[in-house]
């Protein structure tokens, strides 16, 4: 069994690496403690790389020459930092000193690449490295031209050892102050088959990240799983390319404390393959990167957007002019600029478009390298300077989802001339014959919506769309005509590595149950829209008072509970509402439960717009205060518990407190995983998070996160012949024939006349012959022009042909849709009046977690061609839609379940109560009467609600909010009977 001891495996690296390409062998003696250098390596590669600096140096230091730079070198690391000295050197006594030559970006200058080969690395196995504790060693040491950068430690897992007790060693018997580990970069605990890495020492307190290739590194046949750590990242050139473009140092915020950051497998592995591909193929290719949540995407960005910027092709020559990051994250500009100042020493590398488009056209004619800009700039670009011969990355955040359609048609019109666009359009056969003005444009037009061949796009995303992945992904090998990301790292392994939370492990449904009754005010035999009546009803039902105070009460007792100590005290919760009036009824009645039951909390909501409820108008600024400018930055402060929702802040809003969400929203698709990973990040203290969602079940929820768990493959591409399908349906209508899309063609495009003029036009085409249509071909025509407008301005991106009789149907249709008058099938609010609530109740109905499969996701690629039926909503007796609502919604409600109003009625015939609320007693007096005015009214019912008392009594929360509630109605009831009183 010796072949299979601890030594042997330290054998097989350190045999690897000594062979390898600029490694070299030494020992721990080699090593000068004091100065954390071996001393010799270092001035051979002075010597042989800066002769002139050598001699500068012996007549300044003539008796011990290398000790004055060995000991400059030791004073200067401890201010600046190995990494600091490495890339930029120090000057002594005018002597400027390079420790380190790194690979030049092209191969211009041999001069460069013969300094580089001078590089010397070494490999030191037992290294002794503390005066303190002369009998520890480290496995192995790497160091470059002297410099220890990367210590390793390695267990043979058939010792019975692993990586976790490499972690130990460096955790308890290692001490994170010695100066030799506390300058080394990063650190290794490396076993047969699993690597882990830190680069900071921190005794017990020691964080190790995950290196691996996946969760579990893959077998790899007569090798160790492990073996790609020396194979591949550990040789000279990675190095290198490690220390010169991707190791950088990042200051907390708020510590203002530094952290050595090393790229994790995954981030060098996507930017790496990244760049090698461009290498090869050139510009004019699409990438898209599935990266999820937790995987640093943003550093990711920045390492890609620099090494971009300094990629030479074959001859010597920049690839891309500029790169174009499209995002509209501040935190990313801000890491942007950060991170490439410390790779690049020439100033102004980064520029954020902050002052329009002409900033924007600026930045683009003069070359800068990196330009940060929000896709809509693009837009407004009617005159862009000469960019002929220009070639552009552009990288797209995930934070910014209009990926297709009009904006990245401006985009690409504003980075291609003319001249490369008739490139395009002539390479088609069919298009060789001379065509007039109008067809030349539109041909341009056109042709500046497909791919490029001087634009290249790379998409990062977590949750890649159907239309996404076509339009960037790859071919797929295990599907015929389908696509894939170029590059992933799934939720699954970011959950599994730890760097997000599972959100799926704590997930509660409550299903809602109610019955309604009509009431006086209903209409015999009279019949309504069958499937809006029930919406309506539904969407009546989730406002009513009853409703929301119920929910209210069980979202915040569960947050006092269970949520606000979490976190150490600072967890937060979202509420996710179905509508803006929604958010509003909340808030309010949030605000009022905490005022009543001295919570001491706040909540804050998002939402847009005004909201018009029974007469009184509401914004974010009335309800959270005219001080909140900044929601998200106002909802960090500690005593702002509860952010309320309604289509806000449910995509790219990172909160890491963030740890309960309550959902009363319908989710589906993307919408779903994007809204509940609001919870995922992590943060000190934050052990696990929580959903309680009344609306959504469990294999719903489990469906849509399916897809995006692990890689998400599109099954097969689109059919580009379903456009002319859409347009014939579109014109077999005979709203109008082809000469009114000529004739406008000839307007709009050639002589470009003003909307004045083409709005007569297209109202004379709508007056005259849609309005002709019955109801079910007006809903037919408008459907497929919606679904041509949609499908053009993603399919004219990836057709490979020009035929502008479809760019000229999208223009004319795109403008007639906004000219339809669409009489919109409402229903008479009267049938919310023919109806009550009787009863209600909210009932727990899953309570665990939802578990998901580490396997592919295939999304059908489902098109439509305009032959779909219209759905005709049916009209029916109310009573029947009633029956039909309470079949579905009533299930097991019986008298314990119904709604206050009884008890209500019967407090307002208390005529010692109305007295008392008349009165001018003070407020405490009055809820005391109120009280027992309930006891009263409960006690005398013949058949009372024994669940609702029940819960009255060991309930307080809740006595205390149904207090309140009575209180505000009846003291309305005691005001207005009062000014009855007066004016009679």
């Amino acid at each position: 069994m010796s072949q299979t001891r601890e030594i042997n495996f330290e054998d097989t690296v350190y045999d690897f690496l000594k062979g390898s390409k600029l490694y070299t062998s030494r020992v721990s003696k080699n090593f000068n403690l004091e100065y954390v250098l071996d001393v010799e390596l270092l001035e051979q590669f002075i010597r042989n790389t800066q002769p002139e600096t050598w001699r500068k140096l012996e007549r300044q230091f003539p008796v011990n020459t290398m000790e004055a730079v060995a000991n400059e070198y030791a004073k200067l690391r401890d201010k600046r930092g190995v990494l600091n000295l490495i890339r930029e050197g120090f000057v002594l006594q005018g002597a400027s000193i390079k420790l380190i030559s790194f690979k030049p970006s092209s191969s211009s200058n041999p001069e460069h690449q013969k300094t580089y080969e001078a590089n010397s690395f070494s490999v030191i196995r037992q290294v002794h490295y503390s005066t303190l504790f002369p009998d520890k060693s480290i496995d192995l040491v790497i160091a470059i031209n002297g410099i220890p950068i990367i210590t390793l430690e390695l267990k043979n897992e058939f010792t019975g050892q692993n990586v976790t007790h490499a972690v130990e060693q460096y955790s308890k018997r290692r001490q994170s102050k010695d100066p030799f580990l506390k300058n080394c970069l990063v650190h290794f605990a490396v076993d047969n088959n699993t690597v882990l890495m830190t680069t900071k020492l921190d005794n017990g307190n020691t964080r190790f990240l995950p290196f691996n290739r996946d969760t579990k590194n893959p077998i790899i046949p007569d090798k160790f799983g492990s073996s790609y750590l020396w194979e591949k990242i550990l040789q000279a050139d990675s190095l290198l390319e490690i220390l010169n473009n991707y190791i950088f140092y990042e200051q907390d915020e708020k510590t203002k404390a530094l952290t050595t950051i090393f790229p994790r497998y995954h981030q060098l592995s996507c930017v790496r393959e990244l760049l090698a591909d461009v290498k090869k193929t050139g510009t004019g290719k699409n990438y898209l990167i599935q990266h999820s949540a937790g995987s640093g995407k943003s550093k990711s960005i920045a390492w890609l957007a620099h090494q971009l910027s300094n990629l030479f092709d074959a001859n010597n020559q920049p690839i891309f002019d500029s790169i174009i990051v499209i995002t509209d994250r501040i935190i990313l500009d801000r890491q942007l600029q950060k991170q490439i100042k410390q790779f690049e020493k020439i100033n102004g590398t980064v520029k954020t478009i902050t002052q329009g488009s002409k900033q924007l056209i600026k930045a683009l004619t003069d070359g800068d390298k990196i330009i940060i800009s929000t896709l809509q700039k693009f837009g407004y670009i009617s005159e862009i300077a000469n960019l002929n011969g220009k070639h552009f990355a552009i990288i797209v955040d995930e934070a910014h989802s209009s990926q297709s359609g009009e904006n990245v048609k401006d985009l690409k019109v504003s980075l291609t001339t003319d001249d490369a666009l008739i490139n395009i359009i002539t390479q088609d056969d069919e298009n060789s014959d001379p065509k007039d003005t109008v067809e030349k444009e539109l041909e341009k037009i056109m042709a500046s919506r497909q791919k490029l061949p001087h634009l290249s796009f790379f998409a990062f995303t977590a949750t890649p769309k159907l239309k996404t992945l076509e339009l960037f992904g790859i071919p797929d090998a295990t599907q015929k005509s389908g696509y894939r990301a170029f590059h992933e790292y799934t939720m699954r392994q970011a959950i599994e590595e730890g760097f997000i939370l599972n959100v799926l492990d704590n997930y509660i449904t409550k299903s809602t149950y109610f019955e309604l009754i009509e009431n006086e005010k209903a209409e015999e035999g009279r019949e309504f829209e069958k499937l809006k009546a029930k919406r309506l009803l539904i969407n009546e039902v989730n406002k009513h008072p009853f409703a929301i105070s119920a929910k209210s009460h069980i979202m915040l007792s569960h947050f006092m509970e269970k949520t606000i100590h979490k976190i150490g005290g600072n967890a937060k919760a979202l509420l996710v509402t179905s509508s803006r009036a929604h958010a509003v009824l909340y808030k309010k009645a949030f605000d009022k439960i905490i005022l009543e039951q001295g919570y001491g909390i706040k909540t804050l909501v998002a939402f847009s717009g005004t909201v018009d409820l029974d007469g009184d108008n509401y914004t974010e600024e009335s309800m959270n205060g005219p001080k909140v400018s900044d929601i998200a930055n106002e909802f960090k402060r500690p005593e702002y518990k509860i952010l309320i929702v309604a289509n806000k802040f449910q995509t790219g809003f990172d909160q890491p407190l963030l740890h309960t969400m309550y959902v009363d929203k319908v989710l589906g698709g993307v919408a779903t995983v994007q809204t509940l990973s609001r919870l995922n990040r992590t943060t000190k203290n934050k052990q696990d998070t929580f959903i309680i969602d009344f609306v959504n079940k469990h294999k719903d929820i489990q469906k849509d996160f399916q897809n995006y768990y692990q890689s998400t493959i599109l099954d097969k591409a689109t059919d580009t012949q379903k456009l002319y399908n859409l347009k014939y349906e579109i014109e077999k209508a005979d709203v109008f024939s082809e000469d009114k899309v000529t004739y406008f063609i000839e307007m709009f495009v050639r002589k470009r006349v003003k909307s004045e003029v083409l709005s007569p036009y297209f109202r004379e085409i709508a007056d005259e012959k849609y309005l002709a249509l019955s109801q079910e071909d007006k809903d037919k025509f408008r459907k497929n022009i919606i679904k041509y407008i949609r499908q053009y301005s993603f399919i004219s991106q990836i057709i490979t042909f020009i035929d502008t009789n479809l760019e000229k149907f999208y223009l004319f249709v795109k403008l007639l849709f906004k000219y339809l008058p669409y009489e919109k099938a409402t229903l008479p609010l009267e049938v919310t009046q023919m109806v009550d609530m009787d009863k209600y109740r909210v009932q727990e109905e899953e309570n665990g977690s939802i578990i998901l499969n580490p396997e592919d996701a295939t999304l059908e690629n489902k098109q439509s061609d305009g032959h779909k039926a219209i759905q005709v909503d049916s009209k029916e007796r109310l009573e029947v839609i009633v029956k039909q609502i309470n079949d579905k919604f009533a299930i097991a409600l019986d008298d314990d379940d119904k709604v206050v109003k009884e008890m209500y009625e019967s407090l307002k015939k208390d005529n010692s109560l109305m007295e008392s609320l008349r009165a001018d007693n003070i407020e405490d007096v009055k809820r005391l009467k109120l009280r027992e005015s309930i006891d009263d009214a409960l006690l005398k019912n013949a058949e009372p609600p024994i669940e609702f008392m029940n819960k009255l009594s060991k309930d307080k929360g809740l006595a205390n909010y149904v207090v309140g509630q009575f209180l505000e109605m009846l003291m309305k009831e005691a005001n207005e009977s009062n000014a009855e009183y007066f004016e009679n």
